[in-house]
């Protein structure tokens, strides 16, 4: 279905999402670039493309499109263009 709009009113939230991010993605800020390529509108898209990396202090990309547009090739252009060292992705995109 459609995405649902939430309100998240404790730090707890914001919390969670840095803890994790920072621990399943073994993150280290002053050498990783990281990719996260969900759709903003979905709660792992905003966990992990805003909350979790702004709060770890790591870089990140920030793609805006569809994953094959011009061609099915454009992740690959896009992680060897920036240096890409984690790519968080659906098993189907690759």
């Amino acid at each position: 279905g459609k995405p649902k709009g939430i309100m998240h009113t404790s730090g707890g939230y914001l919390t969670q999402a840095s803890y994790s991010h920072f621990n399943v993605f073994d993150i280290k800020p002053d050498s990783d670039v990281y990719w996260c390529t969900a759709d903003i509108g979905w709660v792992t898209g905003h966990t992990y493309i805003v909350y979790g990396p702004l709060s770890n202090g790591v870089t990140q990309v920030v793609y805006e499109g569809t994953p094959a547009s011009p061609d099915e090739h454009r992740h690959y252009q896009v992680i060897e263009k920036y240096g890409v060292t984690i790519y968080y992705t659906a098993p189907t995109l690759v």
